[in-house]
């Protein structure tokens, strides 16, 4: 369910980025501050929140609402919702891949 406030259109996909788990070379897993814009941006993957009405113009969906995906870096545009979560808007071309539920991001 979509409580941001933000819905996009067209063939944008609106995404909620995952937080990336910062670990030490011990395997301690450290608490990141997600404040900050650049970082944010850097983000490549997602969760799909909402899917624009003209995305997937071949009739091909590779993605639905609640995938986590890979999208491009950089990609689309940061907004705050109204639920005061930072999401992101992109063209659906922007997606490259699909992750399986089991698959554990880190930064790299």
């Amino acid at each position: 369910m979509n409580k941001s406030g933000i819905h996009p259109q067209g063939h944008r996909l609106l995404i909620k980025p995952l937080e990336i788990e910062q670990t030490t070379a011990s395997g301690i897993i450290l608490n990141t501050d997600s404040g900050n814009e650049k970082e944010q941006m850097g983000n490549t993957t997602g969760e799909v929140v909402e899917v624009g009405e003209g995305c997937f113009p071949d009739g091909k969906a590779w993605c639905k609402e609640g995938d986590r995906i890979v999208f491009a870096k950089y990609a689309g545009l940061l907004y705050m919702g109204k639920d005061r979560h930072q999401y992101r808007i992109i063209n659906d071309d922007n997606v490259v891949a699909t992750l399986d539920g089991d698959v554990r991001l880190v930064d790299p």
